[in-house]
């Protein structure tokens, strides 16, 4: 089934958040993490700071591409898609890495961000903060896919939405490793591998507990 183009309204908020990122990345490579303001990123991307807060709740999540965009039955079904054979374990982590940035490794704004990631590793706080904030959101999104999964058919909801809260800090905690590892280390590894590793940080984790 077709998707309907988006409308006018859409196209300009997408607009506007396209901008209050750019600007907010841009100005960090510029002037540095502290030389950002939000006044200044407002300035350059031309909206107020009124209009800034209706996108982000913080220059961070500016930078960091955070936004508050559902994450859909849509979108588990596309990851899916993408990675047939894959495990629960590589689609949760897969999901969360998508959270951190909806266009991912093809887009130069988000390599962007993983340098600045790299030079400023204190803003790995705010990730995890974003984390717990979508943790409800999260769950709802990975509890169909386990239902699906080997091993979770025959649970019942409640248990579901338990195994599903569990797999979230399990995946969300390596992510949040691997990309710090990656981030303190200078390392110039593509966020591909840092996939992986987070991916690997799970399964081993998970092996050496059996």
């Amino acid at each position: 089934m077709q998707t309907s183009e988006p409308g006018l309204r859409e196209r300009k908020r997408a607009e506007t958040r396209d901008r209050l990122e750019t600007a907010a990345v841009t100005l960090v490579q510029r002037d540095g993490l502290e030389h950002a303001t939000l006044d200044a990123i407002c300035q350059a991307a031309d909206v107020s700071t009124r209009t800034f807060f209706n996108y982000f709740d913080s220059k961070e999540d500016a930078i960091l591409g955070f936004r508050d965009a559902e994450l859909t039955a849509a979108d588990v079904a596309d990851e899916l898609a993408q990675h047939n054979d894959a495990d629960a374990i590589e689609i949760v982590t897969l999901l969360l890495f998508r959270v951190m940035d909806p266009s991912l490794a093809s887009s130069k704004l988000f390599k962007a961000r993983m340098a600045i990631i790299r030079d400023h590793p204190q803003l790995l706080a705010r990730m995890a903060a974003k984390f717990t904030r979508m943790t409800e959101q999260l769950t709802e999104a990975i509890g169909p896919l386990l239902a699906r999964m080997p091993g979770f058919a025959d649970q019942s909801e409640a248990e579901n939405t338990l195994s599903s809260e569990v797999m979230l800090s399990l995946c969300g905690g390596a992510v949040r490793a691997a990309v710090k590892e990656w981030a303190t280390s200078g390392s110039t590894t593509p966020i591909g591998a840092v996939e992986q590793r987070a991916i690997a940080l799970v399964r081993n984790t998970v092996e050496r507990l059996k």
